[in-house]
This record gives C-alpha cells, structure tokens and sequence, in this order.
C-alpha cells in the first residue's frame, strides 16, 4: 500500500470492468483510484441497461471520457429497426405487434452488401429516449464518442458541438434520419482529431450527392480543421465533401474501406484528386478491392506507411520513400517476385514488412532478404504447406542473418473462411479480414466499462512436443518470435530468457503498431518480476507455441 496512486492507476487500467469493480469495493484508498476508471470508459447498448444504470450515470464523478451508444428510439419505418420485439420505457417492456403485411425477411434487401446488419432487438420510447440524450449531452468531458448500430438523433449535429473537448468521433452501423429542415452548423470549428465514418444508411435509397441529403450532410463532419485520421468506407465516400473551393483539412493518416466485389475496376470520382491534395498525409490504408491508382509523381510526399492490396502497391511505392509495407490481400508468388523487382529501389527504406501468401514458399524468404535489407519487423502469414522443421531451425542462419536490424519475425499459418456457396455470401465476404489482416469493426473502446454482465474468457493452452531453434547466435538483436498465430515469445536482450505469452494474430495492431506506452511498460514489469533470468543458447518453441519454456543444458 506504499505505491503512490500515480503508479496504480494505470495498473488498474489493464483489468477488466469486472475485476475494476472488485477493486473498488477492497479499500478506501483504491475505491478512490479505480472509481476515476470504473466509468471513465462507458458502454449504453440496451435501453435497459440505461433504465438500469441511471441513477449511477446521474452521479458519475468525474464525468466520463469515452461513451459508446447504441440506443435506439422506435421509428416503424426505418429499416435496421424492424427486427425490434419490444419498447422499454421506465415501466418495463411492451411488445411490438407485428404487421401482417411486413415480412421481416425481406428487411436485408436494403442493406444485403452489409457484413452486419446491427438490428437492435429492443428500443427506447420517447420519454426514455430524451432523457438519455439528456444524460449524455451532461457528459461535458467527453474526448471519445462512437454511435454505432442505432438511428442517430435528428439533433446529431447539435450534439456533437456540445463537447467542447470531444477530439475522437465515430459513426458505425448507424441510419442517418431524413430531417426536414437541416441545421445549418459550420463544422469547421469542430475540434476533433480522428473521424470514422462506417456502413451509413439513410432512410431512401438515394445516392446522397445533393448537400441537402442526410449522408452527405454527415460527410461535412471532415471539414473539421483540426482533423488528423479519417476513416470511412464506401457507404458515404466521405472525399466527395471537399472540392477545390473547399479543401480538405491536414490529414496525417486515412483509411479507406472500399466495396467487397472486385468487379468495379474504375475508382471512385474524386477520390485520386483527393489523394493528391495530402501532401501531409503519411499512412494510408487501403481495404478490399481497390482498383491501380494512378498517382502523379509528385502526389503524396510524406507518405511512409501503406496497407492495402496487391493490385494498388506497385503505383502507390514508386517514386516514394516507404518504410511500413502491409500487403493485405492474397499475394501469388510469381507475381510479388515481380513486383518486387520492379520497385526495388524504392523498399530499400522498408523497416516493417507484413503480407499473406496462399501457398508457403520457402524461396520468400530469400526474396525478403534480397529486397528488404533493412527490416526491423516482419510478418508473413501463409494459409497452405509451411516452412518444415530443418527450414525453421536453419531460418536464422541461413536468411534472416541477413537482415541486422531484425528485431521481431512472425511466420504463421492462418484458417482460411470456407468458400461462399452464393452470391449473397459473397457479397457478405470481408476480403479484408479474410486473410488475417487487422479489421476495421470491433476496435473501438475495448477496455470501455459495459454496463450490461461480461465474461473473461482464457486462451487454451497446447502440450505438444517441443524442438528448439538456434537462432540467438545468427540474431542477436531478435526479440519477439511467433510461429503460431496464439502465442509469441518474446525477451528483453540477449542475455534474458525467452517466454511465451498470448497474442493477437498480428503484429501491427491497428495496422501498424505503436511504441509501447509507459503503462503497457509498467505492467510486463510487474508481471515478470517473478521470472528469474537464464542465459540460453536457444529459442525453445513448440510447434503450436505452449507458453511453457524448458531450460536448455
């Protein structure tokens, strides 16, 4: 009970709400800490959890920084609410009587190129509804806001200005409302920094092109002059908002989620003169098909990190100083080989590697060496054949001696999704998330504080046989190993002994991955301070990764 608060706050911050809220009820001084983060983070996604929780949320102290909301009023015609069964009130629940005439399972027509549609089962009625969006426009301290699988209020706009210190927005899985007479809020004053735009549907089945239209009004939330990151996808083409009279503000980074089938060959209007209006812009992510895109030479100077498809490397390298390469889709051999060559001389500077090959070759790696001399990272993800035992032990000293700098190497095999049996499954398909590459959905607010019961959920562990790799010796500067999408080994300097933990299937987290930040430092600190050091000559790894290390003689 020595260590200051400043230190176990952001312990605190690794638990899961249900842990946080054991620690609340130990002591005084750490219901003190940890109420700062209970609700720092909250997530509304049932009007009953509202109804609930209400009395609570009335006297949060401080007021909470992330707020994720997925409430919905009842409104029979709007499309992602005919799956409701029931209305909550303050009273309880009231079943919704269904139309004779309307057939539910035809409410997808719509929305049938949706991954997922988000119908929410339960809604709110008017009094309950208000009183929430009363509730939540008192969260003055608000930086983190996402509206996702719900209507969003006709006010929206309103609201968002209401947040004098909101600087992360996003709107996924949401239906815009038709509003008779839209407000007229000049959005550049907004103060946000980061923007997501995600599978938007309106009311018609309008194209949203006329500025009086409710997804088109909802692009101009890009015009905010502060806004660095910007992602959005193909239901609101968000690059349509700025034109030469009204250009586009200094992005840093944007991410593109373009439509699933691969039979549009032409790219979007206005998309490529957007492009050539970033010359901040320095990651760029590119999602599912996405045609060549013909870039002048001089477009795009800062750039230096790039995730997309195959098809749209090769022009978005040339003439460019990349140092982040993430080559999303399925690469065919013969023709990366190609590719390769044909840039050579511009993935000199490549540090961070990551792509998926269908069938393992181990001539890759000899291709890796030859055109990537400087790597720090590298991740190759294969779905069929793989690397044998010799291959893997004699990997270090026969190729990746070769790249000095290397400091992590992660060579796993990836499940394939089974093949769509029709078109509706096919439209369905994700072709980014297909082949392991980082997903768009799911990545807001993990750590958010759910009002409604959670589960935790422990990795399951493997006891096969174990085999070693001399790599230390050819490597010396390794120091994370994954060779199993589940586990990663990892140690601190060559001195130190290896250890295995659990992990996401990629490196790169969001893409790309951050430096570690002091309190994700802190706590494998604290959580290693039990493991006594070994001098080892090898790297002991089984072959579906156990996190248990034997000690080498």
């Amino acid at each position: 009970m020595t260590l200051p608060n400043e230190l176990w706050l952001p312990i605190f911050e690794y638990l899961p709400p249900r842990s946080l809220r054991n620690v609340v009820l130990t002591s005084k001084k750490f219901h003190a800490v940890a109420i700062r983060l209970l609700y720092k983070h909250l997530i509304l996604t049932s009007p009953t959890s509202f109804v609930t929780a209400r009395s609570a949320l009335s006297s949060i102290q401080p007021s909470p920084h992330a707020l994720l909301l997925s409430i919905s009023p009842f409104v029979r015609t709007v499309e992602q609410l005919q799956e409701a069964v029931a209305v909550v009130s303050f009273d309880g629940l009231k079943p919704i009587a269904v139309n004779a005439n309307n057939n539910r399972q035809s409410t997808r027509s719509l929305f049938s190129e949706i991954k997922d549609a988000y119908q929410p089962s339960l809604v709110a009625d008017m009094t309950l509804y208000n009183t929430l969006l009363s509730q939540v426009t008192s969260f003055i301290s608000l930086r983190q806001l996402v509206f996702r699988g719900m209507i969003l209020p006709g006010n929206f706009h309103s609201i968002v200005h209401d947040f004098p210190h909101l600087r992360d927005l996003a709107v996924v899985h949401c239906t815009v409302p038709f509003v008779r007479t839209p407000p007229d809020i000049d959005h550049t004053s907004l103060k946000i920094e980061t923007l997501t735009l995600l599978d938007i549907r309106a009311t018609s089945r309008s194209d949203d092109d006329d500025m009086n239209l409710p997804r088109t009004r909802l692009r101009l939330l890009a015009k905010a002059s502060t806004l660095r990151t910007l992602t959005y996808d193909h239901t609101v083409w968000v690059h349509r908002a700025f034109t030469s009279s009204s250009p586009s503000p200094p992005l840093t980074a944007l991410d593109v989620k373009f439509p699933v089938q691969k039979d549009r060959p032409r790219v979007p209007q206005g998309f490529i003169s957007f492009l050539e209006t970033l010359p901040s812009l320095r990651t760029l992510i590119l999602r599912n098909h996405v045609p060549s895109l013909s870039l002048s030479s001089s477009a795009l100077p800062a750039l230096h990190a790039i995730s997309g498809p195959f098809s749209a490397i090769t022009s978005l390298c040339f003439g460019r100083s990349i140092v982040k390469l993430d080559i999303r889709d399925e690469a065919v051999l013969t023709p990366l080989y190609k590719a390769f060559a044909e840039v050579h001389s511009h993935l000199l500077s490549v540090q961070e590697l990551s792509l998926f090959v269908g069938d393992w070759d181990d001539e890759l790696m000899l291709a890796i060496v030859a055109h990537f001399p400087n790597l720090t990272k590298l991740q190759i993800r294969y779905a069929r054949g793989g690397p044998s035992e010799d291959t893997i032990i004699g990997m270090g000293s026969r190729t990746l001696y070769a790249l000095p700098h290397l400091v992590s190497a992660h060579i796993f095999c990836i499940p394939l999704p089974p093949s769509p049996q029709n078109f509706l499954e096919t439209n369905n398909l994700d072709d980014d998330t297909a082949y392991g590459a980082p997903g768009i959905d799911n990545t807001y607010f993990q750590s958010m504080h759910d009002i409604d019961p959670d589960t935790d959920t422990s990795p399951e562990q493997d006891n096969s046989d174990d085999y070693g790799i001399a790599w230390n010796r050819a490597c010396p500067g390794l120091r994370t190993v994954q060779l199993h999408p589940g586990w990663v080994w990892r140690r601190a300097d060559p001195a130190d002994s290896w250890v295995a933990r659990p992990c996401e299937s990629g490196i790169f987290g969001d893409v790309f991955e951050s430096p570690p930040c002091g309190a994700r430092l802190l706590a494998d600190i604290i959580k290693n301070t039990e493991s006594k050091a070994r001098d080892t000559r090898r790297i002991i790894i089984r072959p579906r990764l156990s996190p248990t290390t034997i000690p080498q003689t």
